[in-house]
Order: structure tokens, then sequence, then C-alpha cells
């Protein structure tokens, strides 16, 4: 099971609306998964057992994980590219 961090300027709806079509992007992929939503001043304290996190917001600085930029899952623009990008991240 992976574990996606979900991360948006304030943990809400935003980052459920990436959520959602990433998992069922690993769903149709079969890859089983977890996720947990959060802020970005909450990340360091969300860290703990997330294989990838999956941001809709700038993030800065260094992170134990690779991140995903994954605004394109809001605009719509380049929306299956970025889920092939996680999908692939999480085989």
């Amino acid at each position: 099971m992976k574990k996606i961090l979900f991360v948006c300027g304030t943990g809400g709806i935003t980052s459920a609306v990436a959520e959602n079509r990433v998992q069922e992007a690993c769903s149709k992929a079969g890859i089983p998964v977890t996720t947990l939503r959060c802020t970005p001043t909450s990340i360091t304290s969300s860290l703990d057992g997330i294989d990838l996190i999956v941001s809709t917001t700038y993030l800065s600085g260094d992170f134990p994980v690779e991140v995903v930029n994954a605004l394109a899952l809001i605009t719509g623009i380049g929306t299956e590219a970025v889920l092939d990008e996680i999908v692939s991240k999480l085989k």
C-alpha cells in the first residue's frame, strides 16, 4: 500500500479534487493507496510513512520523498501527463 500526501493552500477542496483523480488513476493501475491531506505549513509533521507528495501549490524546501506538482489536475491542462507521472512514481 502506497501512502500519498496531498497538499494545497488550505488542505481542503483543491487537494480533495486532486486526491479523487489520483485515487481513480491508481485504482485503474492496480496500485492500492491511502491518502492524507494537509497545508504547506503542516507537511513536516505529516511525512511519516509517506511515499509521495502531490501538491497543487508551490512548495519550497527539501523533502525526503518526491514531490509532484499537480496543478494540472485542477486546471485540466496536462492532467493525463501528471496522472501518468504519479502512477509511474508509485510503481
